[in-house]
């Protein structure tokens, strides 16, 4: 039996199936915490990190390597769409050719993804994790074909690492620091919060969990209900609508992807609910458009975009001869009505000169 063959056996037995269904996957091992300081950018616990990437690839062409590199998205929505954006990005003026897949926020079908595009003599992989884990089995198992494999969201350190050639290394432990700094500044200073997690066992929501909670703890904010949203906008009204009808003095809610923004902010319109104060995550175009009314006072911004060119650009280093380092600090801050369009001006969340590529994934 091949090493690839025992890793997919070991991940379909932790994960309790023989198929490949969707069930909570514990994370791996953390190797170590994150930076405790302010800062707004990743902390530097990976082996090596580097400034932002630029989009300039003309090593990578003139090397003259081609080749399929796999994208694999772990669902799909205006964010992971903006992550591919940024792949496309990554591959301008080379030889490669992207195909992006994405796996319907189910683990099983994540590996599955990942041994098809190395089934089809993919030369590189691109992961944005459904979890760590079945990230990290396929990871692995493309590093034992000799595939270089960059990660689009790297929650923090764990036993997966060796695996990976590039990341794009998102701080998410200072990312509920910021969310949580800002209610504290600018928010109404108590009453019950409701968060809106995306999927437990990716590494993600339970990182912005940790900072949120180091900043509030001792505050007068009562975190009254946290529950998964599974970065979709349906399921994220279900949890607020329910939450309300349970704590109908609630005021904040949180939630960690503006794709569950979009919906919480319809249902608060449809309600006529203005007197509850909502954060989110990241942003996509409609998540701006709610800037300015009632029902979105705050993001914890970063670029999605940038975290596919990130992690795609490693990937070309390593199959065109260059040195990629581990990982690379990407941006975050909170960003309000008031600087908004300035922010995604200089760093957007999506490139929008590939829209038109990822609109039929």
């Amino acid at each position: 039996m091949s090493n690839q063959d025992m890793s997919r056996r070991r991940f379909l037995r932790n994960l309790g199936i023989a198929g490949g269904g969707a069930l909570a996957l514990p994370i791996l091992n953390a190797c170590g915490d994150s930076d405790d300081s302010g800062s707004s950018s990743a902390s530097d616990t990976a082996p090596e990190t580097t400034a932002a990437a630029s989009t300039d690839t003309t090593a990578a062409a003139a090397a003259g390597a081609g080749g399929l590199i796999g994208l694999t998205l772990n669902g799909l929505n205006d964010y992971t769409r903006g992550v591919a954006t940024g792949a496309y990005a990554a591959l301008e003026g080379t030889d490669f050719e992207l195909q992006v897949v994405q796996g319907n926020y189910d683990p099983g079908e994540e590996l599955a993804n990942i041994e098809n595009f190395l089934a089809q003599g993919a030369v590189g992989i691109v992961i944005q994790p459904n979890t760590a884990e079945s990230a990290g089995a396929g990871a692995q198992a493309a590093q034992e074909a000799g595939v270089p494999v960059g990660n689009c969201i790297w929650p923090g350190p764990s036993d997966a690492d060796e695996f990976f050639t590039s990341v794009a290394q998102l701080d998410s432990v200072e990312g509920g620091r910021l969310i949580g700094n800002y209610l504290l500044e600018q928010g109404p200073g108590s009453g019950k919060v409701v968060v809106v997690q995306g999927v437990v066992g990716q590494g993600f929501s339970e990182r912005i969990d940790e900072g949120l909670d180091e900043v509030l703890g001792g505050s007068d904010y009562e975190i009254v209900v946290r529950e998964q949203g599974f970065f979709d906008r349906a399921a994220a009204v279900d949890v607020v609508q329910n939450a309300l009808q349970a704590h109908p003095d609630t005021a904040v809610i949180v939630d960690y992807a503006a794709a569950m923004s979009n919906g919480i902010c319809q249902y608060l319109e449809t309600e006529g609910i203005e007197n509850i104060l909502h954060v989110t995550s990241d942003a996509d175009e409609e998540m701006v458009s709610w800037f300015g009314t009632p029902y979105l006072a705050a993001t914890r911004y970063y670029s999605s975009a940038q975290t596919g060119l990130i992690a795609t650009q490693g990937v070309v280093a390593a199959l065109t001869g260059g040195e990629p380092v581990f990982g690379t600090p990407i941006d975050q801050l909170i960003v309000t009505a008031d600087n908004v369009e300035s922010v995604v001006e200089e760093n957007p969340y999506m490139f929008f000169d590939y829209k038109d590529l990822v609109q039929d994934i």
